[in-house]
């Protein structure tokens, strides 16, 4: 099958954060597929008409560097991965789509009630290269240190924080000081700091914030990685073996004999949660590798690339022989037209016609 894949930049199986660069790689395997950037999506429509894609598969997502997906998704209906349920005007998407692909069972289901009309699919989601191992950070049995020729100064410990408002003063960063304040010693790294930070690092804290229903990229990257994880208690996260913060022991029922794989957070006690968090694993180096180890496994048994690509080979077999669900009567009228009214309406005045 002919593939043309609409996303915001060029896929790099090289970056543990860019999720669906694995699954294309999986893919091709046995599909041929472009790669469509806004800029050379000005050449898909004559392509498109000189020797049509057999599908599209279209990433959206509320940023701007997704928003020129819109234009095609409308007028070449195909399959939708939806990465934000925060994307502006929805319901147009969807009902363009010949099916909509979420990475949260919890997500799907709520978009199944409330838009029955709607073919929506749950594909789980995954980070890093097939056959990730874990990256340890601390020493070797040589006693040589694992940095990797990582600045060492400071203390050993080191956080990986994956989010915005780290950099505006933010409840991050106050969790950070206030453990700091409490006695905790640690090193914080950025994610722009080093293109290693992975394997350099102890703990990744990726809140995910405003909590949404995904777990952020980076979550499972760190896990991919064998790394301790802090994130936002969320739908996404609801299901997994986790411990709370505020008692290190299980969340949830019926979880005690799994091995807890994240850390993660009540987002209603967001700050001081996560200054406990910050403070435990600061300081308890038997945590970090039994939640890092337990992470692995997870992702190894759940959230490999070749996982996420098995579902997503039935989902394109399956979406190439559906049409888009049968428009609103309220749909905007400016989106059920295809852009050649006017060409058609002045050659109808010479009394011609053709096929636009």
């Amino acid at each position: 099958m002919r593939i043309a894949w609409f996303r915001d930049t060029t896929p790099d199986t090289a970056d543990p954060l860019d999720d669906t660069a694995a699954i294309i790689g999986e893919l091709r395997a046995a599909h041929h597929i472009d790669v469509i950037l806004e800029q050379n999506a000005h050449d898909f429509v004559w392509q498109q008409y000189r020797r049509p894609w057999d599908l599209c598969v279209y990433e959206l997502d509320s940023t701007r560097s997704h928003q020129f997906v819109r234009a095609y998704l409308l007028n070449y209906p195909g399959v939708l991965m939806l990465r934000s349920t925060g994307v502006p005007h929805l319901r147009e998407p969807l009902f363009a789509s010949r099916v909509v692909v979420v990475s949260n069972d919890g997500g799907a289901e709520l978009l199944r009630r409330r838009y029955p009309e709607v073919q929506v699919r749950y594909a789980s989601p995954c980070s890093g290269p097939e056959g990730s191992s874990p990256q340890w950070s601390g020493k070797d049995d040589s006693g040589a240190d694992g940095h990797s020729g990582a600045d060492l100064t400071g203390p050993r410990v080191r956080f990986a924080v994956f989010d915005e408002r780290a950099r505006d003063g933010a409840v991050v960063t106050r969790a950070l000081q206030r453990a700091r304040d409490a006695g905790a010693e640690f090193d914080v790294i950025e994610p722009d700091a080093d293109a290693h930070m992975l394997s350099h690092c102890d703990v990744v804290i990726a809140p995910g914030w405003p909590p949404m229903h995904h777990a952020p990229n980076a979550v499972l990257a760190a896990m991919a990685a064998g790394k301790a994880v802090v994130t936002t208690e969320m739908e996404a996260t609801a299901e997994w073996p986790a411990v709370d913060p505020q008692t290190w022991r299980p969340r949830g029922l019926g979880l005690e004999e799994e091995a807890p794989i994240a850390v993660t957070i009540d987002p209603r006690d967001e700050e001081h949660s996560l200054m406990l968090a910050i403070r435990r694993l600061s300081s308890d180096a038997s945590s970090r590798e039994q939640l890092g180890m337990a992470a692995h496994a997870w992702w190894k048994a759940h959230a490999t690339p070749a996982h996420a690509a098995a579902v997503w080979m039935r989902i394109l077999d399956e979406a190439v022989r559906l049409s888009p669900p049968p428009l609103p009567d309220d749909w905007p009228s400016p989106l059920a037209t295809d852009g050649t009214g006017l060409a058609r309406s002045i050659l109808a005045e010479f009394g011609l016609t053709s096929d636009l």
